[in-house]
């Protein structure tokens, strides 16, 4: 039954509620709520003004079902909620797709690739097992497997010297040659013959200008031009540094003693060629930068490398190239002076640990530097406090009186000094003076232990000096 309470609002019996709740007019869709998708139990918050913490979701999914347990299945409320818009993402219709290897060589090839991409200082000597036992048996699979590493190591030179111990580990991997399988062919072999065809015809030499040219001429608008002009200044400056690359990773595969120091000179010699060869000269840079050393240190009969460092000297001294190149030569120059130690050690690749090592020690210094500005601040302050400390301030329990006379006073020096009230210093005991020569009696009767400060002799001629006479004033 419903009952009118007489103020518009009216109370409904629990029986009614259950029948209407049974009726069919209730489980149909109202029209006005087109837009409801999703029907949920409004959460409460805990107190208002408050925000609710949001739990991990493994928090909550334990507090759901523990309520699942305790009060069995939570009533539903109808709320309203906005209605959820997805975007839909473009999709082209010929999307990228990795396709599989279709030989056993292509296979190989993606496997060592994906080695090469993971090698770093912490995990290489498990990456190198695994590259060297990659199953390369023809001529044709390890020219491509030294064509990977090679332009990996150019192409990263700071990773070089990775790349240079795991070409001096497959030194010794050798297949039969294809026009003659009886015949074998060495890994070490096509990597020094691909590593001289690099040197000798550079990928900065071989830019093709004249493409570029056409590219540029053919442009429609402005922008077009400008977009080329810049696409053309990255691909020449790519080449420039792969070439250095090449020259680094040589020095490197010396390192290792894959090369011998005759192809060092000779290649000293080429790159000393042409004085005024800016990117020969900064190659030769950073040869000399990763082998110098060494070089320096082998015995040289003919004194080879020592002409090299002369020819670099009259370059830097001539100035015929651009200043950057001559502050390169003459960084060459002295780091020799400084028997090849760097002033300035560069960043190479390092393992987590070495990271860890050096920010503790980092912090260390950081924190020692923090300790001695504190305590020279401290000692700063303490001294100002002295000085600016009041004479009536001083005891006499940790000082000394001296009485500073003389035997040649008479009347009128005596009277000096009475008028300037200066009849005794105090000094510190722990410093030890001469004692002047003149004393008084009172004086004499100082025990030994006394203290006199050595400047007190001349303020004692100053004070036993006696006064100018006056103009009209008889003297003594």
């Amino acid at each position: 039954m419903d009952t009118d309470t007489g103020v518009g609002e009216k109370n409904y019996s629990r029986e009614l509620l259950y029948k209407l709740r049974l009726s069919p007019l209730a489980k149909e869709k109202p029209k006005e709520l087109d837009a409801v998708d999703t029907i949920f139990k409004p959460q409460r918050l805990r107190s208002a003004g408050r925000t609710p913490r949001r739990q991990p979701e493994r928090l909550q999914t334990k507090l759901s079902q523990k309520q699942q347990q305790w009060r069995g299945k939570p009533k539903h409320a109808v709320a309203h909620t906005a209605e959820k818009t997805e975007e839909c993402l473009h999709k082209v219709s010929n999307p990228y797709k990795r396709r599989p290897a279709t030989t056993e060589e292509e296979a190989i090839l993606r496997q060592a690739r994906s080695t090469l991409n993971k090698l770093t200082p912490e995990n290489f000597a498990k990456l190198a097992e695994s590259f060297m036992g990659l199953p390369v048996n023809n001529e044709h699979l390890l020219r491509s497997v030294v064509d990977l590493i090679f332009q990996k190591a150019v192409d990263e030179p700071r990773f070089s010297e990775g790349y240079a111990t795991l070409c001096s580990l497959m030194r010794a991997v050798e297949v039969p040659r294809e026009e003659n399988p009886e015949e074998k062919i060495k890994f070490q072999s096509l990597l020094l013959l691909k590593c001289q065809v690099k040197f000798e015809h550079p990928d900065w030499a071989n830019f093709n200008y004249e493409l570029w040219d056409q590219k540029v001429a053919s442009a429609t608008s402005d922008a077009e031009r400008d977009r080329i002009h810049e696409e053309r200044t990255v691909e020449l400056e790519k080449s420039k540094q792969r070439t250095v690359g090449t020259v680094q990773l040589i020095g490197e595969l010396y390192k290792q003693k894959m090369m011998n120091l005759h192809i060092m000179h000779l290649c000293l010699h080429k790159l000393l060629t042409n004085k005024r060869d800016e990117e020969n000269l900064e190659c030769l840079c950073k040869l000399l930068r990763t082998v110098g050393g060494l070089l320096d240190s082998a015995i040289d009969k003919a004194g080879t490398f020592g002409q090299c460092m002369d020819r670099v000297q009259e370059i830097i001294d001539e100035k015929a190239v651009s200043t950057r190149i001559v502050f390169l030569l003459q960084g060459v120059v002295e780091l020799r002076q400084h028997e090849w130690t760097p002033r300035r050690k560069e960043e190479d690749p390092k393992t987590i640990e070495k990271i860890r090592e050096e920010a503790a020690a980092e912090q260390a210094y950081q924190a020692k530097t923090e300790r001695r500005r504190r305590n020279k601040h401290s000692r700063k302050n303490g001294r100002n406090q002295r000085q600016n400390q009041h004479p009536s301030s001083i005891t006499s329990e940790n000082y000394t009186s001296v009485t500073i006379c003389s035997s040649k006073q008479d009347a009128l020096q005596i009277e000096r000094i009475e008028r300037l009230d200066v009849t005794s210093i105090a000094l510190k005991p722990q410093l030890a003076f001469n004692r002047p020569k003149a004393l008084t009696k009172a004086n004499s009767a100082e025990p030994k232990g006394s203290v006199r400060p050595s400047s007190s002799r001349n303020l004692t001629r100053q004070l036993s000096r006696p006064e100018a006479p006056k103009r009209g004033a008889t003297g003594p």
